[in-house]
């Protein structure tokens, strides 16, 4: 199909796409809608960035248009992307009498209440909020005639299956149940024999569609410098807008420091922060330019921006879907994206094994050196040199400059401070990665520290066994303090 009228959809519908810019469908709303709009259950593999949100959003709200009483349910794994979802559906109805809210973990229930008395008949959540709102008797009379499971695998990588088999005993069995997914695991099949009926599965994830537009590569270096390799491809790539992923809460905390040191305008995103602090980093993330978000997997999934230039793995994801949804975050909607991950020589063998079954194309990559990334940075200054617009205010100010300073030191000392304060000359080469040992996997480094703790707990151990017969004589003994204390003996 070349269009969105190709589908049939309301008016209200198209205009709403028109407004928006869509030219045309992407292969999963063209693969997906018609057999939606038809009423069948559908079971959708499609990465992240494919457009999924549109394709079951729009059949989904054609169905009001037709039955302004029914009612639609959308369940997602975490609140940035009950609320993402939330905003998109709120886009496609803005020509209909309708307001879809979203209703999750984090925010007053008042406040979720309120809305959902004005408007229930499209509701976005989270399964944790989604069953407390059943129990509870809150949508007693809530009875949604379309059912949808956006990124089913992460909620089951989450935890979230009690949940949702919980959530779907609410439910009516008179139902059309929709299932999008990056990945079709047992488990998800599990989920769509017990849920759906005859349901129809569409792959666009193919091995020849699946992250075509982002360039994967990855460097080798040594576990000690994977602060001092980001940033130094930081300076090299000069990302328009990015994000660095992270394993731990407190990976993100410590990188963000060490980024903001070094000149980076860096933006945090962690399981741990409110959800204010959440949603005002994404919201910041999404309008501004040159920005790094430090983030770790489940923060970093209901970030859906089209304008991300490059993804950085610090470290190396757990598992496939943890890498697939990571560098989907890039690339989204047309747009080209890099995807950059950082291995120690160790865990070559770890990314075989993720990207196994996979026709990823990934590539190693050298480091660049301190005089590649001083080429590249100097063609960057010049590019945006050329297309910045002249102020109307700098003809008077280079003219006063002139009284105390000729054009040519001028030139040269406006371009050292831009060079100065964006800390483009603290460039240095890196050196190779030092080869595995014959310990295998367990680099020198990490076998030096577990020898260290394996000291000190045979320090402690020691000290406990003269403690202990000291304690048995009724001996005196010294505390850590100094202080002097007697035993007696009973």
């Amino acid at each position: 199909m070349t269009n969105f009228e190709e589908f049939n959809l309301h008016d209200s519908l198209l205009q709403a796409v028109h407004d928006l810019g869509y030219a045309s469908p992407t292969p999963i709303q063209e693969a997906v809608i018609p057999h939606i709009l038809a009423g069948k259950d559908v079971i959708a593999k499609a990465q992240t960035g494919s457009g999924k949100t549109a394709a079951f959003s729009l059949p989904a709200l054609n169905l009001l248009t037709e039955n302004p009483d029914k009612t639609i349910l959308i369940l997602t794994p975490t609140r940035e992307l009950a609320l993402q979802v939330c905003t998109e559906l709120q886009k496609f109805s803005k020509h209909l009498d309708l307001t879809p809210s979203a209703v999750y973990g984090g925010e007053a229930l008042s406040n979720q209440l309120r809305r959902l008395k004005k408007d229930n008949r499209v509701i976005v959540g989270t399964p944790g909020r989604l069953l407390d709102l059943f129990r509870s008797g809150h949508l007693r009379k809530f009875s949604p005639k379309l059912v949808v499971l956006d990124e089913a695998d992460e909620m089951l990588n989450m935890g979230f299956l009690e949940d949702i088999q919980s959530i779907f005993s609410f439910l009516p069995s008179d139902r059309q149940t929709l299932l999008f997914s990056a990945t079709i695991s047992n488990q998800i099949k599990k989920i769509a024999n017990n849920f759906q009926t005859d349901p129809l599965t569409c792959d666009v994830a193919n091995s020849k569609q699946a992250h075509k537009d982002i360039h994967q590569i990855y460097h080798l270096i040594d576990e000690r410098d994977r602060k001092d390799a980001l940033i130094h491809m930081l300076k090299y790539h000069i990302p328009t807008k990015s994000i660095v992923f992270c394993n731990t809460k407190r990976q993100v905390e410590q990188l963000s420091k060490d980024l903001a040191k070094s000149g980076f305008f860096i933006l945090s995103l962690h399981g741990d922060m409110t959800q204010k602090d959440r949603q005002n980093s994404i919201d910041y993330f999404r309008k501004s330019e040159n920005t790094v978000l430090v983030a770790t997997d489940v923060a970093g999934r209901g970030i859906d921006v089209a304008d991300i230039s490059h993804v950085f793995n610090v470290d190396l994801p757990t598992s496939s879907d943890g890498y697939t949804h990571r560098i989907g975050r890039t690339g989204r909607m047309g747009n080209k994206g890099t995807a950059v991950t950082f291995l120690s020589p160790h865990q070559i063998s770890g990314l075989k094994r993720i990207l196994s079954g996979k026709v990823a194309e990934i590539k190693f990559t050298e480091m660049p050196t301190a005089a590649e990334i001083n080429s590249r940075q100097q063609k960057v200054f010049s590019q945006t040199l050329t297309k910045e617009a002249i102020h109307e205010n700098a003809s008077a100010i280079l003219t006063g400059l002139q009284d105390a300073l000729s054009l040519e030191e001028i030139t040269l000392r406006l371009i050292s401070l831009y060079w100065r304060k964006a800390g483009l000359s603290k460039n240095k080469n890196f050196a190779p990665p030092s080869k595995p040992t014959k310990r295998g996997k367990r680099s020198n480094e990490r076998f030096s520290e577990r020898k260290r703790r394996s000291d000190r707990f045979s320090e402690r151990k020691t000290t406990r066994n003269k403690f202990s017969a000291k304690k048995a004589n009724g001996d005196k003994f010294s505390d850590r303090k100094g202080s002097k204390k007697r035993f007696r003996k009973v």
